[in-house]
Protein backbone atom coordinates (compact mmCIF):
# COMPACT_ATOMS: atom_id res chain seq x y z
CA UNK A 1 0.00 0.00 0.00
CA UNK A 2 2.68 2.40 1.02
CA UNK A 3 4.23 1.96 -3.13
CA UNK A 4 0.86 2.89 -4.17
CA UNK A 5 -0.20 5.90 -1.84
CA UNK A 6 3.46 7.17 -2.78
CA UNK A 7 3.22 6.80 -6.53
CA UNK A 8 -0.46 8.22 -5.63
CA UNK A 9 0.62 11.49 -4.73
CA UNK A 10 1.81 12.71 -7.99
CA UNK A 11 -1.49 11.98 -9.97
CA UNK A 12 -3.84 14.98 -10.58
CA UNK A 13 -7.61 14.55 -9.66
CA UNK A 14 -9.24 14.79 -12.29
CA UNK A 15 -12.87 13.64 -11.70
CA UNK A 16 -14.81 14.06 -7.84
CA UNK A 17 -17.95 11.94 -7.94
CA UNK A 18 -19.81 9.44 -5.53
CA UNK A 19 -17.51 9.85 -3.19
CA UNK A 20 -14.75 8.14 -5.45
CA UNK A 21 -11.96 10.28 -6.61
CA UNK A 22 -10.93 9.32 -10.30
CA UNK A 23 -6.91 10.12 -10.92
CA UNK A 24 -4.57 10.49 -14.09
CA UNK A 25 -0.64 10.12 -13.44
CA UNK A 26 0.78 13.12 -15.69
CA UNK A 27 4.04 10.17 -16.16
CA UNK A 28 1.85 7.37 -16.79
CA UNK A 29 2.20 4.72 -19.52
CA UNK A 30 -0.39 3.39 -22.25
CA UNK A 31 -3.53 2.54 -22.49
CA UNK A 32 -5.04 5.41 -21.74
CA UNK A 33 -6.82 4.71 -18.15
CA UNK A 34 -8.12 6.49 -14.73
CA UNK A 35 -7.24 5.23 -11.48
CA UNK A 36 -10.07 5.35 -9.23
CA UNK A 37 -9.97 5.59 -5.32
CA UNK A 38 -12.80 5.62 -2.26
CA UNK A 39 -14.23 3.46 0.02
CA UNK A 40 -11.07 1.68 0.73
CA UNK A 41 -10.14 0.29 -2.71
CA UNK A 42 -8.65 1.22 -5.76
CA UNK A 43 -8.88 0.29 -9.49
CA UNK A 44 -7.37 1.40 -12.78
CA UNK A 45 -10.16 1.30 -15.53
CA UNK A 46 -8.98 1.53 -19.51
CA UNK A 47 -10.51 4.88 -20.96
CA UNK A 48 -11.03 2.91 -24.29
CA UNK A 49 -12.85 -0.08 -23.47
CA UNK A 50 -14.08 0.81 -19.74
CA UNK A 51 -12.81 -2.46 -18.41
CA UNK A 52 -11.18 -3.09 -14.89
CA UNK A 53 -6.98 -3.03 -15.97
CA UNK A 54 -6.81 -4.71 -12.07
CA UNK A 55 -8.08 -7.50 -9.76
CA UNK A 56 -9.86 -4.70 -7.29
CA UNK A 57 -11.74 -5.07 -4.12
CA UNK A 58 -14.77 -2.69 -5.28
CA UNK A 59 -17.72 -4.66 -5.14
CA UNK A 60 -19.55 -5.42 -8.17
CA UNK A 61 -21.62 -2.66 -8.14
CA UNK A 62 -19.47 0.02 -7.22
CA UNK A 63 -17.40 -1.24 -10.19
CA UNK A 64 -20.44 -0.85 -12.26
CA UNK A 65 -21.20 2.21 -10.65
CA UNK A 66 -17.79 3.66 -11.44
CA UNK A 67 -17.69 2.23 -15.24
CA UNK A 68 -21.36 4.42 -15.68
CA UNK A 69 -19.15 7.64 -14.30
CA UNK A 70 -16.30 7.47 -16.61
CA UNK A 71 -18.48 6.73 -19.58
CA UNK A 72 -20.37 9.81 -18.69
CA UNK A 73 -17.42 11.24 -18.46
CA UNK A 74 -15.15 9.87 -21.03
CA UNK A 75 -14.80 12.75 -23.44
CA UNK A 76 -13.59 14.85 -20.28
CA UNK A 77 -11.41 12.14 -18.74
CA UNK A 78 -9.97 11.19 -22.70
CA UNK A 79 -9.08 15.29 -23.01
CA UNK A 80 -7.49 15.13 -19.68
CA UNK A 81 -5.26 12.17 -20.67
CA UNK A 82 -3.96 14.21 -23.96
CA UNK A 83 -2.99 16.73 -22.49
CA UNK A 84 -0.76 15.21 -20.38
CA UNK A 85 0.26 12.75 -22.86
CA UNK A 86 -0.63 13.70 -26.31
CA UNK A 87 -2.26 11.91 -28.36
CA UNK A 88 -1.48 8.48 -29.26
Amino acid sequence: MYAYYAYSIFMSTVLVSRGLKFKINPRDHNPPHVHVEGYGASVRIDLRTFQPMDDTSFSRTDLRRIIEVIQAHAEELNAKWEEYHGKD
